[in-house]
């Protein structure tokens, strides 16, 4: 499975460009069975509660949040991903993080171009800005 987390300050040279100078990279976890690629990517990722990726340096954006997988679908080139719960964010420069790094687990888990987000029913953009 490929997982994304972030990468700060490194201003998009290991990976897409992403909030305040950051980048998203990919990483890699062992094989697993599943029949939801999407369900075991966001999954994998929701479930990781700790700030940093091991001694990578990578951080995980999503830790402080308490986000569960409720289901996805692919309509064309975009997949919608459910999540339940309470997205946590420590400021603007977060948000994107946050946003960025289940978007693009879900959009390689689903080999689309497009992914939307949504806690509790609203768009994880609006989720964050009002808090």
């Amino acid at each position: 499975m490929t997982l994304f987390y972030v990468a700060v300050g490194d201003a998009g040279k290991a990976g897409p460009e992403i909030g305040c100078g950051d980048s998203l990279v990919a990483t890699e976890t062992g094989p697993t069975e599943f029949t939801n690629q999407v369900e075991a990517s966001i999954s994998a990722l929701l479930a990781n509660d700790a700030e940093e990726l091991g001694s990578s340096g990578l951080r995980n954006a999503l830790a402080a949040s308490d986000l569960e997988y409720v289901s996805s679908m692919v309509d064309g080139d975009v997949v919608t991903v459910r999540l339940n719960g309470a997205v946590s964010s420590s400021g603007t420069c977060d948000d994107p993080r946050i946003v960025e790094q289940l978007k693009y687990t879900a959009m390689t888990a689903a080999g689309t171009g497009q992914a939307e987000i949504l806690v509790e029913g609203e768009k994880i953009e609006e989720a964050l800005s009002s808090k």
